[in-house]
């Protein structure tokens, strides 16, 4: 997928369009003009311009045409179609990519298209030529029971190589029967049937409403049976689907006829003697599609319903057909848009830092004053609390060492700051030489891998030796020292190890942003280093407080900065930075003593390991965009 881009899934085949887009590994529903699913239908006027997501029960100027579903004129011969069918079936494939790349913000670089399981050459060449004129990418197409099968294992519902899934189709007329076979690869379909009855189960409900409802000679027994062209007619359907929903948690449910008739109310058992006929034939449809399979109940691993209102004794009869309870789905809109997605992403390949190579120039000596002023204030901290030692001796032997502890810290930590800012050079700049066939440029992702790396073992090693050359210098043992410079290190080690680690796997357009996080705050650094300089030097009375006198204040003014330096690390808001900064500069001056020097430094060292753990999160975010969200998942049980 280009940079910048988001994948689109639309799904056509449930009785409500639906779609979902993939921005960087995490699933987004589109909002179809202000909901979650928007109907087929489309309505043409005089113009040609074309209306999309006009309802059923909607009644369209006199001088529109109405189309219930665009679906439903492909496959015909030129002759047969009384409107161009690819050209509104593009309306409406555009409309959606339209709202979806608004509400992302981004262009559509990859289609997905769920179709239904009986489409052939010719249909699916007609949705490509109708992606094609709405200026989208080709379409990736998935068959919904394949789309159906893949959204259960997603959340958890395997199936072993090799077994067989039987998916019932209820959320549109006619009910589809399908066997799918898993694979490595996906799913193979073995067999489809539809179960042809005269007319769904609404259109049979409306009718026995309407005969119970309405005298002999009422127009709308008339109207209802024939197909729902007229507007009573479809708005009295669409009101027995909304009916069904209600009884989905209620005993009854009204149903609106056309003024002047009162309405009807109905109960679960008006849904059953309508969906009788259904229920007589599921057994048999079941058989034939095993039968057309080559397979018995007992290769099924899985049964599938789809269902947008609950058909009474449906989910009973599967159970008695196949020996296998079904999983039903009733109100994830988004199921099938959701599991094509799932199937197509192995081919939609998102380019990563891993494959990609961001422009480098030659490392100029400007670009290094990050590491060397960071490694200029490690060695000053260092050699400081080194000349600053209070070596106590007995008969010239040194029995005992006075020194900032937590100081030598902060010098390893810093030290390790500095390997963060040569690592940040790794991925953008080179030394000498150039790149030829034998020795081709490497992907941005292994210099990041390679300079991270190195940064949690070179800064490592250098907080160690740290701690040994004080050791050394005070001819004492070095064990404290190595203590507080290694262990203040290694917190941020650790988080470099994690980055060169997983940052190869961020989104090539998510690099830009990142590689900027990255880079080590020189400033902040920088007032840490003065701020503890000035407090170590009030203390020991040593330059510049042994010239200038005050150490009271220098070591007042020096806690302060420290802890503008501890708010300016420990957060990113510039509100939290703003409101903070004050507060804690103040209060680090006002508790400044001997006692309390080194805890405002361990605070400084606290802040600076949570802006490496900050960083190492945000970079597993960006690699694993969907960690979270499976997490998630699992914790609230949604998985099982």
């Amino acid at each position: 997928m280009p940079n910048g881009g988001i994948r689109l899934s639309i799904d056509l085949n449930s009785s409500a369009i639906a779609a979902t887009i993939d921005r960087h590994g995490a699933r987004i529903p589109v909002m179809l003009n202000g909901h979650l699913v928007m109907p087929h239908g489309v309505a043409l006027d005089p113009t040609g311009h074309v209306h999309v997501g006009a309802p059923p029960a909607s009644q369209p100027p006199a001088n529109h045409q109405f189309v219930g579903d665009p679906l439903e004129l492909l496959g015909r011969p030129e002759a047969d179609q009384p409107i161009d069918g690819v050209q509104l079936l593009a309306a409406q494939l555009w409309h959606v990519a339209d709202q979806a790349a608004r509400q992302a913000g981004e262009p559509i670089t990859a289609l997905t298209v769920t179709i239904p399981p009986n489409w052939g050459p010719r249909r699916r060449t007609q949705l490509a030529h109708a992606a094609a004129r709405a200026s989208l990418p080709a379409p990736a197409m998935v068959t919904a029971p394949a789309a159906l099968a893949a959204y259960t294992t997603a959340h958890g519902l395997t199936a072993p190589d090799g077994s067989c899934l039987l998916i019932c189709q209820a959320d549109r007329h006619p009910v589809t029967l399908t066997i799918l076979q898993t694979n490595a690869d996906g799913y193979r379909e073995l067999a489809t049937r539809s179960i042809d009855l005269p007319r769904d189960l609404n259109h049979v409900l409306a009718q026995r409403i309407v005969d119970a409802a309405t005298e002999v000679d009422d127009p709308l027994r008339d109207e209802i049976a024939q197909p729902p062209q007229h507007p009573d007619s479809s708005a009295l359907l669409e009101s027995v689907r909304q009916a069904r929903q209600l009884l989905i948690t209620q005993e009854r449910a009204p149903v609106l006829l056309p003024a002047p008739r009162n309405p009807a109310v109905i109960t679960h058992d008006d849904v059953a003697i309508a969906a009788q006929p259904l229920l007589d034939t599921v057994h048999d449809a079941v058989q034939d599609t095993l039968d057309a399979a080559d397979i018995d109940s007992q290769h099924l691993s899985r049964v599938i319903l789809r269902q947008a209102e609950a058909v009474p004794g449906l989910q009973d009869q599967l159970t008695t057909a196949t020996g296998l309870t079904p999983v039903v789905l009733a109100d994830q809109f988004h199921a099938l848009a959701d599991g094509a997605l799932t199937l197509t992403a192995p081919h939609h390949h998102t380019p990563t830092a891993a494959n990609t190579h961001l422009p480098r120039v030659r490392l100029r000596i400007r670009d290094l004053t990050s590491a060397l002023l960071l490694g200029a204030c490690s060695l000053t901290l260092l050699l400081q609390a080194i000349f600053t030692a209070d070596i106590t001796t007995t008969f010239l032997r040194v029995v005992g060492v006075r020194t900032s502890l937590p100081q030598l810290g902060a010098a390893g930590a810093l030290a390790m700051l500095t390997a963060f800012a040569v690592a940040h050079l790794a991925p953008t700049t080179w030394l000498a030489g150039t790149h030829t066939t034998a020795t081709p440029e490497p992907a941005t992702g292994s210099l990041i891998r390679r300079g991270y790396l190195a940064a949690a073992v070179g800064g490592a090693v250098t907080a160690g030796l740290y701690g040994l050359a004080t050791g050394t210098s005070v001819h004492y043992d070095y064990s404290p020292y190595l203590k507080w410079t290694l262990g203040s290190a290694l917190p941020l080690a650790v988080c470099a190890a994690v980055i060169a680690a997983t940052a190869p796997r961020i989104p090539a357009n998510a690099l830009p942003a990142w590689l900027a996080r990255t880079r080590p705050a020189i400033l902040h650094a920088a007032i840490a280093t003065t701020g503890t300089y000035l407090m170590r030097a009030a203390l020991t009375i040593t330059p510049p407080v042994d010239l200038t006198g005050m150490p009271g204040l220098i070591g007042s003014a020096g806690a302060a900065l420290l802890g503008v330096a501890t708010a300016l690390t420990a957060s990113r808001s510039r509100t939290i930075r703003t409101v903070t900064a004050p507060g804690l500069g103040i209060g680090y001056a006002i508790v400044f003593t001997n006692d309390t020097n080194g805890a405002l430094i361990v605070g400084y060292l606290v802040a600076l390991t949570s802006w490496a753990v900050w960083l190492a999160g945000h970079t597993l975010r960006l690699a694993f965009p969907t960690a979270g969200q499976a997490l998630r998942r699992l914790m609230d049980g949604r998985t099982s």
